[in-house]
């Protein structure tokens, strides 16, 4: 059994006289999906690509909610009228034909135990059985798969089977932090949208819409890193910006040490990588904002900086390297990232880009 669309907070804001799509940012994703909507070309399949919490779930859900939006008389097909039934159900998690399958529910639902790291033939058999239910309330139903990056061999050909003979009044959406993990069949099956980070100013301003407190705003938007998902959970889970905070200090930490601390840091990152491969890759962005910052701070451009709150434990940092060795640091935490989506055996990514690094105070 699918679960239905967890509730996120409204994102709305507002375009005009009419309500805009409740989404932070992605304005040319949605602008498509309008478009398709308007055109009656909707298709069977699509992919949403991005980091975590950039808001691939909100995306889909507010396509959702546009296409069975109840609202006749809206200025533009396109765009939910968000308080209707359909919508407030849809934003709830309550609407007959809105499911979603996710590791989480997987978890919930596995009769027996497992390390559950990524999502099952039989789940994938649970979501074509699924797509094969006609709607009960609206003109379509919506399936949506998160965590689709994670789909081991036989689930990714399982699925294939679906895209390949797509039932009718039926539209797949796949969510992944990772599109390449996908094998190049599915893709070509999907219509993909790859979601980048969204601008501070954005998380900013629906911060403000929330009724987030104007002294957290501007910090929970630099802590999100273009992620507004995680901003909103953070503004109502003081705990979230309290881990984030605690991250950017490990990540700090781990720069400022010593070479064979660096060392022992990076083989313990490579190893957690196969459990904890979302961790390890929030793990490295985190370090590269670090890095960036120690550059920003370099060039007197200590406004731009993304983590305020460690402006001096970072400017301190600093002060001894030149230029160009911070820059050497930002491109071997980026060779690093694109090493491991290139499956570089973990362990050599990590050592490889600390012995990189400039030694610091305490080298040795």
């Amino acid at each position: 059994m699918a679960r239905r669309m967890s509730p996120i907070a409204d994102e709305a804001g507002r375009s005009g006289p009419e309500r805009s799509w409740p989404v932070w940012g992605h304005a040319r994703a949605a602008a498509a999906f309008r478009e398709a909507i308007g055109a009656g070309r909707i298709s069977h399949a699509y992919l949403l690509s991005g980091p975590t919490g950039v808001g691939k779930r909100a995306l889909a859900r507010a396509f959702a909610q546009a296409v069975l939006c109840q609202t006749d008389d809206r200025m533009d097909a396109g765009v939910p009228c968000g308080v209707c039934s359909a919508c407030r159900r849809i934003a709830h998690g309550a609407h007959p034909d809105v499911e979603a399958y996710d590791l989480e529910l997987q978890a919930r639902l596995a009769e027996r135990g497992g390390k559950n790291t990524g999502i099952t033939i039989d789940t994938v058999r649970q979501l074509r059985a699924a797509t094969a239910l006609r709607p009960m309330e609206g003109s379509r139903r919506f399936i949506i798969l998160d965590d689709a990056e994670t789909m081991q061999s036989p689930a990714q050909e399982a699925l294939l089977k679906t895209l390949e003979e797509p039932p009718p009044l039926v539209t797949l959406i796949l969510l992944a932090t990772d599109a390449e993990a996908l094998l190049p069949t599915i893709r070509s099956r999907l219509q993909i949208h790859e979601l980048g980070p969204v601008d501070e100013r954005t998380i900013v301003a629906g911060l403000n819409r929330m009724g987030v407190a104007p002294e957290r705003t501007q910090m929970l938007a630099r802590l999100a890193q273009g992620r507004p998902g995680w901003a909103i959970r953070a503004a109502n889970d003081p705990a979230l910006e309290q881990e984030r905070l605690a991250t950017i200090e490990q990540a700090v930490e781990w720069i400022a040490a010593s070479r064979y601390d660096r060392l022992v840091t990076a083989i313990r990152t490579g190893d957690a990588f196969g459990k904890r491969r979302d961790a390890v890759f929030a793990d490295l962005e985190t370090a590269l904002g670090v890095w960036r910052d120690l550059l920003l701070h370099r060039l007197g451009l200590d406004d731009r900086v993304a983590f305020p709150t460690h402006a001096d434990r970072i400017i301190a940092l600093a002060t001894p390297w030149t230029t160009a060795e911070i820059v050497r640091g930002i491109g071997s935490v980026q060779a690093c990232l694109a090493d491991l989506e290139a499956n570089v055996r973990p362990k050599l990514a990590t050592e490889a880009m600390v012995l990189q690094w400039p030694n610091s105070a305490t080298a040795g």
